[in-house]
This record gives structure tokens, C-alpha cells and sequence, in this order.
């Protein structure tokens, strides 16, 4: 690595830690609470989204807790310990999307379904539907179909070691069906999937060389528009500081290219589908 970029790494690390210790002065932004109903989705907040899905609940990638130093900005909508879940959707592992601490207190009788590498853990904390899907692979039973998407990132938890597999997740009911692609850089492999809602990372993507793990809002929509999806809800951003882009930027260019597709919501709001 050249000096330059040392240099570099080293201002971004600096801005990124300095936004971070600033938000501490800051109180935690109150969410919405809207009604979850049937066929609805609610946003808690980053990666963690309720699905309502023809009356069974679906949780994906539950992170509702600070990450290490850097403060959530925003409290949860709901108490997912107080929540009866049927499905709880894991895209990868790193920490962002999978908080073992939030896991070891929610609904064990809930069917987790995941990418490689967190089996044993969840056994230990008390789960027992387990699944492990890798790509193109599906789980199935009477209620739902979820059929496992290879995301375009590296989802290994730890540095050195771990499993690469980051999962989006086709999610099918007898007639309604939604996509959740957890985190990704762009990629075509959603072309002409078809979905009622697709749920898309804006979050992420400064400085550029993070557009290598993650989509800027406009790669986003250009996923969505590549599908056969009625509308699209952006997440994974308005909830930490995790990289150099500003929410305030990303809101921007969601309403520059949003052509009424896109629906816009703060944390705590339902979008039905």
C-alpha cells in the first residue's frame, strides 16, 4: 500500500471515529411505531426488517443494539423479545447483521434459516430449527418457500478466518413474494425475479472502494429495475455510522431517482406489499 493511501485510510478512520463519538452527544432518535398487518413489511432499523408474510412473521438479520463503539442512532421500533416469530432470516455473518446477544433472547421456537458458519451457535444458544442454505439452495415447508441468492460480498465475520457466504433471500408465499438481499455490491444475478417488494441496501458505499461490498443508492435501483419487483424499500442506512457517506446524501439521491417505485421510510413504518 503507497503512502498516499496510508494517508488516506488513515483521515477516513480519523472522520469516521470522530462522527461516531459525536453522535454520543446526541440522544437516540424515537422510531415510528406503525401497525404491522398481513402482507406488510416494517423497517426496525438497519438490516432487521418484519416481514408479514400471509400471517406468519418473518425476521431478517435482528441487530438492534449499539455495535461496539458505534451508538445506533435510532431505538428500535419493536421489543423483538416480545415478538412471536415464525422465520428468522440470516444473511452472513458479519456484526452488523448478526448480533448473537439479540439472538440468545428472541422466540426459539422460530425456523432460523442461514448462510454457513453460525450452526453450533445458534445450537448452544438454544435454537433448534436450524438451516443452512448455500446458494441456489431452498427451504421449504407447508407455509413458505425461501430460496437462498449468492449477494455480492464478502460476508466473513472475522478477518482471517470464517465463511465468505453472504445469502439474499427469496421469500415465497402461496401468493405474495418478497426479496430481502441483506447486503451487496451490485451485481445482476436478480435479473427478472420476480417479487412484490424487494428490500435494498443504500447504506455503505463512501469510499469508493467500499462499492466492492456494497451498492450506492443508485446501483441499488438499477438491481430493482433489473427485476420484476412492484417496489422497492431502501434500508441499511439512517441507523449507523458505518462508513463516509451521509444519510442526508443518500436520501437526496433516493429522491433524485425515485420514479414513485421507491418507498422511502423511516425506521418504525409499515409499507404493505
Amino acid at each position: 500500500m503507497g503512502k498516499s493511501k496510508v494517508i488516506m485510510k488513515t483521515k477516513d478512520i480519523f472522520e469516521l471515529n470522530k462522527r461516531n463519538f459525536k453522535a454520543y452527544l446526541r440522544k437516540p432518535l424515537r422510531p415510528k411505531s406503525e401497525k404491522i398487518v398481513t402482507n406488510s413489511i416494517q423497517w426496525v432499523g438497519h438490516a432487521t426488517t418484519i416481514i408479514n408474510m400471509e400471517g406468519k412473521i418473518i425476521l431478517t438479520d435482528p441487530v438492534t443494539k449499539h455495535l461496539g463503539y458505534m451508538k445506533r442512532l435510532v431505538k428500535p421500533s419493536v421489543n423483538l423479545k416480545n415478538l412471536k416469530i415464525d422465520y428468522i432470516l440470516i444473511t452472513h455473518g458479519h456484526m452488523d447483521h448478526l448480533d448473537y446477544s439479540v439472538l440468545a433472547g428472541l422466540d426459539k421456537d422460530a425456523t432460523v434459516i442461514s448462510s454457513k458458519g453460525v450452526k453450533k451457535t445458534l445450537k448452544i444458544i438454544g435454537f433448534k430449527k436450524i438451516n443452512i442454505l448455500s446458494e441456489n439452495e431452498a427451504y421449504k415447508d407447508e407455509n413458505i418457500e425461501i430460496d437462498a441468492i449468492r449477494a455480492n460480498h464478502n460476508g466473513k465475520r472475522y478477518y482471517f478466518f470464517g465463511y465468505k457466504d453472504s445469502n439474499s433471500y427469496l421469500i415465497k408465499g402461496s401468493k405474495k413474494s418478497v426479496l430481502f438481499a441483506g447486503d451487496t455490491a451490485y451485481t445482476t444475478v436478480y435479473k427478472n425475479i420476480k417479487a412484490d417488494a424487494a428490500i435494498m441496501p443504500v447504506g455503505c458505499y463512501k469510499p469508493d472502494e467500499f462499492l466492492k461490498m456494497h451498492c450506492s443508492p443508485e446501483q441499488a435501483f438499477k438491481m430493482f429495475k433489473m427485476m420484476k419487483a412492484k417496489q422497492m424499500i431502501p434500508i441499511h442506512y439512517k441507523t449507523y455510522i458505518l462508513a463516509q457517506d451521509d444519510d442526508n446524501e443518500t436520501l437526496k439521491r433516493l429522491n433524485t431517482i425515485n420514479d414513485g417505485s421507491i418507498k422511502i421510510v423511516d425506521v418504525g413504518q409499515t409499507i404493505v406489499f
